[in-house]
């Protein structure tokens, strides 16, 4: 990284509001789907204005495109593990290319949904194509390869409860305070809603001291001493699920997964 590379880096942390940085200086832009790969890799070449080369890190592989203009010229390289990305390695797009346009998003799409998360860096540019070679717009791509570049994340609890769901046994969820019906077997979280987790919150928030960060609390073998039972928090969303105690460890990443 040249100084003036971690210089940048350096200042857009510090005026960044709620991005998140890895220890490397990459920042993230899509965690576990949300916003989706193409969207998260569009909306960046849409922010991008003077020609860079833009390195986007999935899983172990980084892919570096070239970038200008707000329009995505071509990838120009990739380091690591991205079978088949090699035959799209130094196409510049071109409407003209209709096949080689679909490949790189297919790849990217697939990559993006394998790694779980996305990052990226701002790097000075490579040469790639002519001069005349001036790729497609990201929204031009958005239409081509069907992305909402705008949509709206689902609140984190969501996201956490689609994704677990199978693992799940029962469902109770409060938002702003109302208690939902529940799904599966929601009997005894409705119990336990009741009886504990109301003067357990009070006491919680104290705690706190304001700090409504996520967070998920494990009360183990809660119902007949066999099944746990937990309570997920973000902001002003909550949801109390049970669960068999062999799932709790893919639960658990799950939330740290969607949680950042």
């Amino acid at each position: 990284m040249t100084d003036l590379t971690a210089l940048s880096t350096k200042l857009a942390a510090l005026v960044a509001e709620d991005d998140v940085f890895t220890d490397d200086g990459a920042r993230v832009i899509s965690q576990a789907g949300e916003p989706a790969p193409l969207a998260a890799i569009l909306r960046e070449v849409d922010d991008t204005v003077l020609e860079r080369t833009l390195v986007f890190g999935m899983g172990e592989a980084d892919v570096h495109i070239v970038v200008a203009g707000r329009r995505l010229r071509g990838i120009v390289d990739v380091a690591g593990d991205a079978p088949g990305i090699e035959a799209v390695v130094g196409e510049v797009l071109s409407r003209e290319e209709p096949e080689t346009v679909q490949a790189v998003g297919s790849l990217l799409a697939s990559m993006g949904e394998a790694a779980g998360r996305i990052t990226v860096r701002s790097t000075p540019t490579r040469p790639i194509g002519s001069s005349g070679d001036a790729g497609i717009s990201a929204s031009g791509l958005a239409d081509l390869w069907i992305v909402d570049m705008d949509a709206t994340p689902a609140p984190a609890i969501d996201r956490f409860l689609t994704a677990n769901a199978e693992a799940m046994l029962g469902v109770l969820t409060v938002t702003g305070g109302k208690v939902g019906n529940g799904t599966g077997d929601a009997a005894p979280l409705q119990a336990i809603w009741a009886g504990q987790v109301n003067d357990f919150r009070a006491r919680h928030d104290k705690f706190r001291q304001g700090d409504d960060g996520p967070v998920i609390i494990c009360l183990d073998n809660a119902i007949d001493g066999k099944i746990g039972v937990a309570l997920a928090l973000q902001g002003d969303d909550a949801c109390l699920f049970s669960y068999a105690p062999d799932d709790l460890p893919a639960i658990l990443s799950s939330w740290a997964a969607i949680t950042g």
